[in-house]
C-alpha cells in the first residue's frame, strides 16, 4: 500500500472511530460533522458506507433534521422510514419523487400536481397508463407561460398532448392538430440548431420526429427522422448507434412495403454481389467485358453509400484485367484518386444483439421537460438522482453529498453565499451525469465571477458535447479567471464525441492559447478523425500551432492515422513540412 494510500486508510479509520465516540456519549453535531466527512469518501465498499448512512440517518434524527434523514433512507431504499420523516406539507414533491421510486406512479402523479410541477404529474400518470389524467396534464401545459420563448419544450408540449389525446381518440381533430404543430416546430427547431452546430439537440428533435412517423403510421415523418438520426450519428461517428438505426430502418421500409427506401438501403449488398460477380467470371473464364461492367458496376453501388476504399479496390482490379494499355492507365489513375479516403460508417447485415445500443431511443419528450420543469435547481436534480439505482452508487452518493451540503447551507442560512454555489459547482462537476449541466447552466448565468468559472472548472469532468455549449460561452467571457477556467475545461475534455465541439473552438478562436489547448485535446481522441485534422493544421499553419499538431501526432496511438500521414507525405510540396510529415512517419 503506498503512503498515501495508507494515510488516507488511516484517516477514515480514525474519524470512524471518533464518529462512533460522539455517538456514544450523543454528542450528536460533532458525530453529524464526522459523519458527513466520512460520506465525502464516495469510492469506498459498499457494507461499509451504508453502515456510516445508517448512523447518519440516525443522528439526523437526533437533531430534527427530518429532511436530512430522509434523504439518507432515500439512497438506501428503507422507503418506509423515509416516509415517516416526510410528514410536513413542505416536503411534498419529495414524497412524490418517493412514491416514483417505488413505481406508485399514481400517487406520484398526484402529489407532483400538488407540489406544482405539472410535467412531473404527467409523466407520472403515463407511466400509470391513466391515459384520461395524462391529456388533460398535458393539454394544461400547451399554453404554459414559460414555454412562450422555449420553442423546442413547446413542440414537446403538443407533441404528448398529441400522442395521448390520440390514444384516447384516434379520430380527435385537435390531437391531429397538436402533432402536426409538434411537427413542424421541431423541423424548425432542429434546422435553429444544426446551423449552430449543435447537432445533438438536432439529432434529438429528429428522434422525436421518428417516434411521430412510428406512432401515426405516416412513412414520411419515419423516414425524415431516421435519415436524419442516420447523418448526425455519421457525422459524430457513432457507428453502432448507426448500424442500428439502419438496421431498423430497413425492417420498418420492408414491413410498411416502402420498397424503394429498402432498396437505396439495400445498394451496397448489390455492390458486394456485384464484386462476388465479378470474382466468379475470372475464374469460369467468360469475355473480360463482362467483368469489367459487374466491377463497373459495382464501383458505382459503392459510390453512392460513400464506400470509397471499395471504389479504389474496383478500380484497382479494373487496372489488373486484360485490356488496353490506355483503359488499364486509366483505371489506375482512378484508383488513386481514391487512396486514403475513410472507410464507410455503416454496413447493414443484421447487427448482434450484443452490440445493440441499450439506450439508442431514449424517452427524451419526457426527459427534457422533466429537465425544462426542474429548471437547473442543484436541489431537484439530485434528489432525481439519488435512490435511482439506473445510476450507479458513485453517483448516487455523490448526489447525496449534493443535498447534504444545500441541508447544511440552509441550516447555516448560507444558501446564496459565493461559498456555498461554489461547492455545489465542484460537487456537480464530480457527480460525471449528463443531469448536473442544467444546474451548472444556471450557476454560469449568475452575475458573481467567482461562481461562473467555478461553474466552468467543474466541466472538466462532464464528458458530454453539451458541456461546449457553456465552454464557447465562457472563452468569451468579460472575466479573465472565467476564461482561463475555460482552458482547464477543454484541457478535459477530450473523448471521441468532443472532437467537432473542439475542432469548431479551434477554427472560431483567433487566441492561440485557446487554439493551442483545443490541438492538444484533439491529439488524445485518437480517433481517424482527429489524425486528419491535426495534419491538416500541420500542413496549413506555421510557429507554435504546428508544433502543437507535431506533438499531439507523435503522441497518436492510432495505425489507422498512418495512412494518411504518408499519402500526405507523398504529395506535400513544402520541403519544412514534408520533413516534419517524414519524421512523424518514422516515429510511427
Amino acid at each position: 500500500m503506498s503512503s498515501v494510500a495508507r494515510r488516507t486508510f488511516n484517516s477514515i479509520e480514525s474519524t470512524a472511530d471518533q464518529a462512533e465516540a460522539f455517538v456514544q456519549q450523543g454528542r450528536w453535531l460533532e458525530a453529524e460533522r464526522h459523519y458527513r466527512e466520512l460520506i465525502g469518501q464516495t469510492h469506498v465498499i459498499n457494507y461499509e458506507y451504508d453502515d456510516w448512512l445508517r448512523r447518519l440517518g440516525e443522528i439526523y434524527r437526533q437533531l430534527q433534521r427530518s429532511r436530512e434523514a430522509s434523504f439518507v433512507y432515500l439512497y438506501l431504499h428503507y422507503f418506509d422510514m423515509a416516509r415517516g420523516q416526510l410528514g410536513a406539507a413542505e416536503h411534498v414533491a419529495l414524497r412524490a419523487r418517493l412514491a416514483e421510486i417505488e413505481k406508485k406512479w399514481t400517487e406520484a402523479a398526484q402529489l407532483y400536481q400538488q407540489a406544482k410541477l405539472p410535467v412531473h404529474a404527467a409523466v407520472a400518470f403515463e407511466r400509470a397508463k391513466q391515459y384520461p389524467e395524462a391529456v388533460a396534464a398535458w393539454k394544461g401545459l400547451v399554453h404554459h407561460s414559460g414555454l412562450a420563448q422555449r420553442p423546442y419544450e413547446a413542440a414537446l408540449v403538443h407533441f404528448n398532448y398529441g400522442l395521448a389525446a390520440v390514444r384516447l381518440d384516434p379520430n380527435s381533430g385537435e390531437a391531429r392538430r397538436a402533432l402536426i404543430e409538434s411537427q413542424r416546430k421541431l423541423e424548425q427547431v432542429a434546422d435553429d440548431f444544426e446551423q449552430v452546430g449543435e447537432l445533438e439537440r438536432a439529432f434529438d428533435c429528429f428522434q422525436i420526429l421518428l417516434k411521430l412517423g412510428k406512432e401515426s403510421a405516416q412513412f414520411e415523418n419515419l423516414a425524415e427522422g431516421y435519415v436524419n438520426c442516420i447523418r448526425v450519428l455519421r457525422d459524430d461517428n457513432l457507428k453502432f448507434y448507426v448500424l442500428q438505426y439502419y438496421e431498423d430502418f430497413i425492417k420498418l421500409a420492408l414491413e410498411r412495403s416502402e420498397l424503394h427506401a429498402a432498396a437505396t438501403l439495400y445498394q451496397h449488398k448489390s455492390a458486394l454481389t456485384w464484386m462476388k460477380c465479378a470474382d466468379k467470371f475470372v475464374e469460369t473464364g467468360v469475355p473480360v467485358q463482362m467483368t469489367e461492367n459487374a466491377l463497373l458496376a459495382a464501383a458505382s453501388q459503392h459510390s453512392a453509400v460513400g464506400d470509397y476504399p471499395s471504389v479504389r479496390e474496383c478500380f484497382d482490379k479494373l487496372a489488373g484485367l486484360e485490356l488496353t494499355d490506355r483503359a488499364k492507365k486509366r483505371f489506375h489513375t482512378i484508383a488513386q484518386r481514391y487512396k486514403g479516403l475513410a472507410a464507410p460508417p455503416v454496413e447493414l447485415p443484421g447487427l448482434p444483439d450484443y452490440l445493440k445500443q441499450q439506450h439508442a431511443y431514449a424517452d427524451i419528450w419526457f426527459v427534457d421537460l422533466l429537465e425544462w420543469e426542474m429548471d437547473g435547481d442543484p436541489y431537484a436534480v439530485a434528489a432525481s438522482i439519488v435512490g435511482d439505482l439506473r445510476y450507479p452508487n458513485g453517483i448516487r452518493r455523490r448526489a447525496l453529498v449534493v443535498l447534504l451540503t444545500l441541508a447544511d447551507a440552509q441550516v447555516r442560512k448560507a444558501e446564496s453565499e459565493t461559498d456555498t454555489s461554489v461547492q455545489v459547482a465542484e460537487l456537480l462537476g464530480e457527480l460525471q451525469s449528463y443531469a448536473a449541466l442544467s444546474p451548472l447552466e444556471r450557476l454560469f448565468a449568475v452575475q458573481d465571477p467567482v461562481i461562473r468559472r467555478a461553474a466552468v472548472r467543474a466541466l472538466r469532468f462532464l464528458y458530454f458535447k453539451r458541456s461546449f455549449v457553456i465552454v464557447r460561452k465562457a472563452l468569451a467571457d468579460s472575466d479573465a479567471q472565467v476564461r482561463e477556467a475555460a482552458l482547464v475545461a477543454i484541457a478535459g475534455l477530450h473523448f471521441p464525441h468532443a472532437f467537432n465541439p473542439l475542432a469548431r473552438i479551434y477554427r472560431e478562436s483567433v487566441d492561440p492559447r485557446v487554439r493551442t489547448a483545443a490541438l492538444q485535446s484533439i491529439g488524445k481522441i485518437q480517433t481517424v478523425e482527429a489524425g486528419e485534422f491535426l495534419v491538416m493544421v500541420l500542413r496549413q499553419e506555421t510557429g507554435a500551432l504546428r508544433e502543437a499538431a507535431y506533438a499531439a501526432l507523435s503522441q497518436m496511438d492510432n495505425a489507422d492515422v498512418l495512412p494518411i500521414l504518408r499519402q500526405h507525405h507523398e504529395i506535400e510540396t513544402n520541403p519544412q513540412v514534408r520533413d516534419t510529415l517524414g519524421e512523424l512517419l518514422r516515429r510511427h
